[in-house]
């Protein structure tokens, strides 16, 4: 009689299935692996909340929902379309956006014109009409109520561009902001070839239209732009522009870029504090202030 043959199972590794090791989706659920933030900063830290004005307690966010939030971000896409279109037309007719001509402009007539006026009013209807309902969406979201509201120069719109284009878990430090911003040194500049480090749109809004406001209306956020200048001013530093409109000051140009970019940083600063605190996320000190010791002076 022949011997049966047992043939053996192979080993699995109890590692796998262990529950001293759990999988890793197990620990996304229940949250029992602490990731490298959390080990650098303890969790009886206190938080940075002075600058952006809010208190210690959590204020439990009404958070939109994904499809609401990606429907607002087309939203505000088309509105700034809408507006750019209008603007070129504006040019093209020679007028200002009430309508009215232009100093020095020419009157023009003719069946193209009509047709320019034409689709100029749609453009110009549509803006309206987009510009109203995220307003009115902005207007309900916890950010805006507690800190965007009271920030002077900062109007609903340029609101609804920081709340759909940034992702506030997803920057555990003010550097992500600005990282993705194109803000960041190493960071703000496009390589041909190569994908776009930075959010162009993001930017465009942030140094375009949200630092000229704050010039403009003379924001408390002002005199960082001014400190900032005043100090490149009496470095010399920056290059000489090509056709400077001072030819006494050909370094103007780039001290005002450069100025302009960090009053919007310091503003993005206090805008992580505001936002993560509502979130009731872990607040970290700027790098130069965890690391360096280098606490900057309000």
């Amino acid at each position: 009689m022949k011997n049966a043959t047992i043939s053996k199972k192979p080993k699995v590794r109890e590692r796998a299935g262990s529950p001293e090791s759990p999988a890793i989706q197990e620990r996304a659920v229940t949250g029992e692996e602490s990731n490298s933030f959390e080990r650098a900063m303890p969790a009886d830290k206190p938080r940075n909340t002075e600058r952006a004005g809010l208190r210690e307690e959590t204020i439990q966010p009404e958070r939109l929902s994904d499809p609401i939030k990606s429907g607002l971000s087309a939203g505000v896409r088309a509105y700034y379309d809408y507006q750019r279109e209008r603007m070129m037309l504006d040019g093209r007719l020679e007028q200002k956006k009430d309508g009215t001509a232009k100093k020095g402009g020419r009157e023009l007539s003719g069946e193209v014109i009509e047709l320019l006026r034409d689709r100029r009013a749609v453009c110009f209807l549509e803006e309206e009409k987009l510009g109203l309902a995220i307003a009115k969406i902005i207007k309900t979201h916890p950010l805006w109520k507690h800190f965007l509201k009271d920030v002077k120069g900062c109007g609903e719109s340029m609101a609804a561009v920081i709340i759909t284009e940034f992702d506030i878990n997803k920057a555990p430090t003010v550097s992500n902001l600005w990282s993705f911003a194109g803000l960041a040194p190493g960071k703000d500049r496009k390589v041909k070839g190569q994908k776009c480090p930075f959010n162009q749109f993001l930017r465009s809004k942030l140094c375009g239209v949200l630092g000229s406001s704050f010039l403009k209306c003379n924001s408390p956020y002002r005199k960082y732009y001014d400190d900032m200048k005043h100090r490149l001013e009496s470095a010399g530093w920056g290059m000489d522009s090509k056709n400077p409109t001072d030819k006494k000051r050909p370094k103007a140009g780039h001290q005002h870029k450069a100025a302009n970019r960090y009053m919007v940083k310091m503003f993005l600063r206090d805008l992580y504090v505001a936002w993560r605190t509502l979130e009731g996320l872990e607040v970290r000190k700027p790098y130069q202030e965890e690391y360096l010791g280098k606490k900057h002076e309000e």
